[in-house]
């Protein structure tokens, strides 16, 4: 597997389906004692028997703490948070209410900070750990339709730099992964014809073919490793060459 995650303990969100549940197998085989946050846990189709599976609505203050003592009961520890859960529903701005635009924020940006928040008293008291937020191209191009979902992940990106300046001083790192189009079951959702989204992203991306949760799980793992130990408050860009700065 290249990567050892040996020894450490990483709780991830959003690891019902898609980029999460990836990343929840993928730290497991390298290693890791791994929590999956899941929204539903009871029907999160997680086959590794050893990754501990939390109730984890990243809107739910209460789930958010039970999920956390839940893991350090569990591994004695947390060293890694990977803020993956997010929403991504299209909409025109011109037809956009505030509650929409507010519910975006509130799983997307909120939620990152709450679990951030959750995890924080723990990471100071060992003097280390370890954030990392799932961020997204679509922020630096303007999607279309999706302004609410740009705009709470560049509130992300703010608040990752933020965190890895006040929190560098307790040994905690926070850096963001932006994603291109991953091939995920919520993508496959929202856009059914495959060859159809292969022949879009092929127009735009510098190498063709489709990332996959799977080809993007060892950039996490390298961030979450101690490879990456002199890395912090910086975004890192997964997206086969679809943007360029």
């Amino acid at each position: 597997m290249g990567i050892n995650l040996e020894n450490l303990t990483c709780l991830i969100t959003g690891c019902d389906e898609g980029t999460g549940k990836q990343l929840a197998l993928g730290f497991r085989e390298r290693g890791a004692h791994v929590a999956a946050g899941c929204l539903n846990a009871s029907e999160a189709d997680i086959s590794d028997p050893e990754i501990l599976k939390l109730q984890m609505d990243v809107t739910n203050g209460d789930q958010i703490a039970t999920a956390v003592q839940q893991v350090i009961e569990t591994f004695g520890k947390i060293d890694v948070l990977i803020n993956n859960a997010g929403i991504y529903p299209r909409l025109p701005v011109e037809n956009m209410t505030y509650s929409e635009w507010r519910r975006i924020h509130e799983i997307n940006l909120d939620g990152a900070f709450r679990c951030a928040e959750a995890v924080i008293p723990h990471f100071i008291q060992q003097k280390s750990g370890n954030i990392i937020n799932v961020g997204s191209i679509c922020l630096r191009m303007g999607s279309a339709s999706l302004t609410h979902y740009n705009s709470s992940k560049g509130g992300l990106v703010g608040m990752t730099r933020g965190l890895a300046r006040d929190l560098g001083k307790y040994g905690i790192r926070s850096n963001c992964i932006h994603l291109g189009a991953v091939q995920t079951e919520g993508e496959a959702r929202v856009f059914p014809d495959k060859q159809a989204v292969l022949d879009e992203v092929n127009k735009l991306q510098s190498i063709k073919g489709r990332i996959t949760p799977k080809s993007v799980e060892p950039v996490f793992a390298f961030l979450a490793s101690g490879e990456s130990s002199d890395i912090t408050g910086q975004c890192i860009t997964a997206d086969r060459g679809w943007t360029h700065d």
